[in-house]
């Protein structure tokens, strides 16, 4: 009877062990990364916008952008599409959780070419053309775009550089422990930002998942712990507390992914100068919800805090 328990546990922990792996490859592992202009939109949160899409995604298709890569401190190459412009003013733009540049910054990338800003769209780790196998939502990501930054700054020597982050890529930016010694980073558009790294696990299996046992998230942070991918300081809400670069805040109160509650947590343990931007948008939506205001309220925020 013993080696019948014992067995039967045996059994359980294997299966177990397996939908852990299984689970943390569906989460972290690199995939493919569609298009939105690939996709039949009537079946997404963009059905609404489809010409919007279209419309801000071929204006790029115009332009052609150089190909820039740096070696990240863990010796992988990163790229970039670099759309250089007229001025000596850089936006660095991060993108979401297995998203590409131009499905996060197609709107807002047209209307600040249009206005004569350098983009650099950061292809991240695990992602598109850059190398890498496992997304780790921001805790190395984080330090990439603290070497984004020194690139820029040792290569173009910038009079000014906005930092703008999507989703994970907020909390990219938000999470590099750099930001205040960079003197000419001028300020942050944080959109829908994670408050944790770790929850962007936990709402990425609920939401793929439905419903997914505590004990399953343990044995998957278990196992990205295992490969180097610590949560210990990924407190983006305190993290915030440390930085003193200006920041503008966007978020959706119909949020599906990342509820706005975490947002509100963010901004309010961020320091002054702070603003944030409150739509009725869902996901990553906002600027195409509430286009003039969102768009207004970027410029104007850039305006205020860049130097001549």
């Amino acid at each position: 009877m013993v080696y019948i328990i014992l067995g039967i546990v045996l059994f359980l922990l294997l299966i177990y062990v397996i939908n852990c792996i299984i689970v943390y490859r569906i989460i972290f592992r690199r995939n493919k990364e569609i298009p939105l202009v690939d996709l039949d939109l009537s079946k997404t949160q963009y059905k609404d916008f489809e010409n919007e899409v279209r419309t801000y995604t071929s204006f790029f298709n115009n332009i052609e952008p150089e190909i820039v890569e740096i070696k990240s401190y863990d010796n992988l190459i990163l790229k970039c599409y670099y759309y250089k412009n007229t001025s000596n003013d850089f936006v660095i733009m991060f993108h979401g959780y297995r998203a590409t540049p131009l499905n996060n910054f197609a709107v807002m990338g047209k209307l600040l070419y249009e206005k004569g800003y350098n983009l650099l769209m950061i292809v991240e780790r695990s992602h598109g053309i850059s190398e890498g196998k496992d997304i780790t939502f921001g805790v190395k990501e984080s330090k990439d775009s603290h070497s984004w930054i020194e690139f820029v700054n040792n290569k173009y020597n910038p009079n000014n550089i906005f930092l703008y982050g999507v989703s994970m890529g907020s909390a990219v930016i938000l999470l590099n422990k750099s930001l205040n010694e960079e003197k000419n980073v001028r300020g942050i558009i944080a959109d829908c930002p994670l408050d944790r790294s770790k929850h962007a696990v936990t709402f990425g299996l609920k939401r793929k998942m439905k419903f997914i046992p505590f004990l399953t998230v343990f044995g998957v942070l278990l196992i990205a712990r295992l490969k180097g991918i610590s949560f210990k300081d990924d407190k983006v809400y305190e993290r915030v507390k440390n930085i003193n670069v200006p920041i503008l805040f966007i978020h959706g109160r119909n949020d599906d992914l990342i509820p706005i509650k975490n947002g509100r947590n963010i901004f309010n343990n961020a320091n002054e100068p702070k603003k944030m931007i409150e739509t009725e948008a869902l996901h990553a939506m906002s600027i195409y919800y509430k286009l003039d205001l969102v768009s207004n309220e970027i410029f104007e925020f850039i305006n205020k805090y860049k130097e001549n």
